[in-house]
């Protein structure tokens, strides 16, 4: 029993910084007003690419890892994956 409970916990510690990674996504995302699914996963790719769009997006105000997992969280809702974040549905 006591190594069931050991093994649960050691899974949630290991899964939640994803969920929290998500999260922070999320937030960063409502922060600059960027909603996921109103761009295509290569759109958003070439956003993150160029200084220039980075820019216009307010996305050069960000740090490194601020920046990764905005761009995780964006690509993973873009408009052609699998679950979309389109406002309205």
């Amino acid at each position: 029993m006591f190594e069931k409970l050991v093994t649960l916990l050691i899974l949630l510690f290991l899964i939640s910084p994803a969920f929290a990674s998500q999260s922070h996504g999320e937030a960063l995302a409502k922060q600059l007003e960027l909603i996921p699914g109103t761009k295509a996963s290569i759109q958003w790719k070439r956003i993150f690419k160029s200084e220039q769009k980075r820019r216009r997006y307010g996305l050069d105000t960000l740090s490194q890892e601020q920046l990764r997992v905005l761009k995780r969280y964006l690509l993973k809702h873009a408009a052609d994956s699998p679950k979309p974040i389109v406002p309205g549905l």
